[in-house]
């Protein structure tokens, strides 16, 4: 089974710009040697274009790549309203060079990049923004990857989720669904945490994409669940109903040590 991207014209800077599709198997990096041209144009608001920027918070400091990008509405937009470097990549060479003649039209070469590429192979691991217009299946099979980039990148899809990784937020603007995830620092597991103004224990922490459970163990062995659990990108919080009272821990995942403070004072964990 083949998948296709819809792809659109969104401004004047684009007019008479015709809509492409990137061929690609579900199997997934398999490249195709003459992708398929049969979908027709499509209009999509440059409303769409500019709310996805806005959602993904989009900044000069950012480097976006655009999976799917089409004629390079996306990168474009990024560079001439946001001042952001940009990576579209696409399967179709003849959307390769469309996007580029648009860039130098809106001379914004040296910011705004395309390169003919199955999205599969490309490196993902630089970018602090993912956009994309993709097919469900085809975010499915991106997720895995999408996960492992740094906590803090913002993924910003057009028209479809990716099933029970839940978006942080999700708007319609002009019938359109957009939908916005921030990828979670990995948490998983024990963490050895000190706590010199509470005490230490061990932290037991499940997660299921950017939601996570936990329970702290403490020296003497008791079992205490945390409450208010949450990671948002590389940052951390929990709180410790104990008979004390309660100690709301505030912090920064950074790979396998987190550090913060709290209503205990200042903490650090390692992973065990």
């Amino acid at each position: 089974m083949q998948h296709f991207l819809f792809r659109s014209c969104l401004s004047p800077l684009f007019c008479a710009l015709t809509t492409a599709t990137l061929a690609m198997t579900a199997m997934g990096p398999a490249k195709a040697e003459k992708p398929q041209l049969d979908v027709p144009y499509i209009k999509t608001p440059l409303s769409v274009v500019e709310r996805m920027l806005e959602l993904g918070q989009v900044g000069p400091d950012d480097y976006l790549i655009d999976l799917g990008s089409g004629d390079g509405r996306i990168p474009i937009a990024a560079a001439v309203k946001h001042g952001t470097r940009s990576l579209g990549v696409d399967l179709d060479p003849a959307r390769t060079e469309e996007a580029t003649e648009a860039a130098k039209q809106g001379n914004v070469t040296d910011l705004a990049q395309f390169r003919t590429q199955n999205l599969f192979d490309t490196d993902l691991s630089k970018a602090t923004v993912i956009t994309m217009y993709l097919f469900p299946e085809i975010n499915l099979q991106l997720r895995p990857e999408l996960l492992k980039l740094k906590p803090g990148t913002r993924i910003v899809s057009h028209a479809f989720h990716m099933d029970e990784w839940t978006p942080q937020r999700h708007e319609v603007v002009e019938d359109r669904d957009i939908f916005l995830w921030t990828v979670p620092a990995q948490v998983e597991g024990l963490w050895r945490v000190k706590a010199p103004g509470y005490r230490d224990f061990v932290l037991r922490i499940w997660q299921q994409f950017d939601r996570i459970q936990a329970t702290a163990i403490t020296v003497d062995e008791h079992s205490i669940p945390a409450i208010e659990a949450d990671v948002t990108g590389a940052e951390i919080s929990f709180t410790l109903n104990t008979l004390e009272g309660q100690h709301t821990f505030t912090g920064t995942v950074n790979g396998k040590s987190m550090s913060g403070d709290g209503s205990a004072g200042e903490w650090t964990a390692q992973k065990m």
